[in-house]
C-alpha cells in the first residue's frame, strides 16, 4: 500500500508540474517546488523535522563573506527542530551544520550545468565542521550532509545524466564521496551513489569499479527518495547528547570584577 499511495503522489506532482509550464512568465512555474514540499515532505516526514530554505554554517563560517565566498542558497533543508537556528527573515535561516540532515535541490529542468552546480554545493556542504551533539553507531559511518536532486523533467535519458556525474568528478576533480547522494527524476528514473545503495537495496552485488547505481523507471523514483530517508533519518533524529559539546569563541578584551 505505501508504495501504491507514494507512486500516486509521484504522477500528481508531475501533472501539478505540467500544468505549471503553461504558464506565461517562467517566475509564475515555482509551484512544483511548493507542492513537493506541501504534498510529499510536510505529510511523509517526522515532525522532529523542520522543513525550510536559506544556507548552512558552521564555527568557521564568516560574517558578510566577500562575493567569491559566498555560501551556497539552499532550496530545502532538512533540520532537527530541536537545535537552534538564525533567522534573517521570515522565509530565510542559517542552519548550524551539526542539525542539517540533509538538503534537497529542487530543478524544473535538470541539465549538466544545474547538476554541476548541485554537485559544487554538496561539495561545500560536506566538507563543513559537525561538531556532533548526537550520537551515531558505529555501522553507520557517513556523517556528513546528504544531498538530494529532484527533477520534475530532464531532457537526456538517466543513463546519460549517470554519466555527467563521471565527467564532473573528473574535470572537476570533485572525488565522488563529495557528491550527490541521489538524483530522483520523477516518472524517469533514480541515479545513487554506491555508497548510498545499502540503505534501500541492501543485496545488490557491485564490484569495486561501480561508482553510480542508476534504474529507469516510471514509478517507484519518489519510493526510493523517501525509503532512503527512512534509513537516514533513523540515525539522526535521537535525542541529543550535548555532554562535552561546546561552541568556541574569544572576545580580543575582557574585564573580571
Amino acid at each position: 500500500m505505501l508504495v501504491s499511495h507514494i507512486n500516486a503522489i509521484e504522477k500528481i506532482l508531475l501533472a501539478q508540474s505540467a500544468a505549471a509550464w503553461n504558464a506565461g512568465r517562467p517566475n509564475l512555474r515555482g509551484g512544483p517546488r511548493e507542492w513537493f514540499i506541501r504534498d510529499f515532505l510536510e505529510d511523509h516526514l517526522p515532525s522532529n523535522l523542520e522543513i525550510g530554505q536559506g544556507e548552512i554554517i558552521d564555527q568557521d563560517s564568516r560574517p558578510n563573506p566577500p562575493p567569491a565566498e559566498y555560501r551556497p542558497q539552499v532550496d530545502i533543508v532538512l533540520y532537527r527542530r530541536d537545535l537552534p537556528k538564525i533567522t534573517y527573515s521570515r522565509d530565510n535561516n542559517a542552519y548550524l551544520a551539526e542539525g542539517v540532515l540533509a538538503t534537497i535541490e529542487t530543478k524544473s529542468a535538470l541539465d549538466k550545468g544545474e547538476l554541476e552546480k548541485a554537485c559544487n554545493a554538496s561539495s561545500i556542504h560536506k566538507s563543513l565542521i559537525r561538531n556532533h551533539p548526537i550520537y551515531i553507531p558505529e555501522n553507520f559511518n557517513y556523517s556528513d550532509i546528504i544531498s538530494y536532486v529532484i527533477a520534475y523533467d530532464c531532457p537526456s535519458t538517466v543513463s546519460t545524466v549517470a554519466s555527467w556525474l563521471k565527467k564532473i568528478s573528473r574535470d572537476t576533480n570533485t572525488p565522488i564521496e563529495k557528491m550527490v547522494n541521489m538524483i530522483i527524476i520523477l516518472g524517469k528514473g533514480t541515479i545513487l551513489r554506491r555508497d548510498m545503495a545499502k540503505y534501500i537495496i541492501p543485496e545488490t552485488p557491485l564490484s569495486a569499479q561501480d561508482r553510480w547505481i542508476y534504474f529507469e523507471n516510471d514509478e517507484k523514483n519518489l519510493f526510493a527518495l523517501f525509503a532512503h530517508m527512512m534509513q537516514i533519518v533513523s540515525y539522526f533524529t535521537s535525542p541529543p547528547d550535548t555532554a562535552g559539546y561546546s561552541l568556541q569563541f574569544s572576545f580580543e578584551e575582557f574585564k573580571t570584577i
